[in-house]
């Protein structure tokens, strides 16, 4: 038997960040994909590296994480659509001025 911390770290927070790992366990994409097929020794250093990163993030903080992604997601549209506007006008204002 294994003396080894081969448990899966996963948080059920699946997102990933620009460097495609998870923000939820701080595995990457290929080794969430391919954890069932991991030797247990890869594992337990997948394991060991989380906790030196100080471990994963609780499912309450990752819950909260989604909350405000939402929200930033729907402010950078509504920004999106105000600077457009804001572009429009003024392309109006150097037609008027012509």
């Amino acid at each position: 038997m294994s003396t080894h911390d081969t448990r899966n770290p996963c948080t059920k927070l699946c997102r990933y960040d620009a460097a495609d790992r998870c923000m939820g366990c701080f595995r990457t994409r290929a080794e969430v994909r391919h954890w069932k097929r991991l030797p247990d020794e890869t594992k337990a250093a997948i394991n060991a590296r989380i906790a030196a990163r100080g471990g994963t993030v609780s499912k309450r903080d990752g819950k909260r994480a989604k909350k405000l992604d939402k929200k930033i997601h729907k402010l950078e549209a509504k920004l999106a659509t105000l600077r457009a506007r804001r572009s429009e006008l003024e392309g109006s204002v150097v037609k008027a001025a012509e």
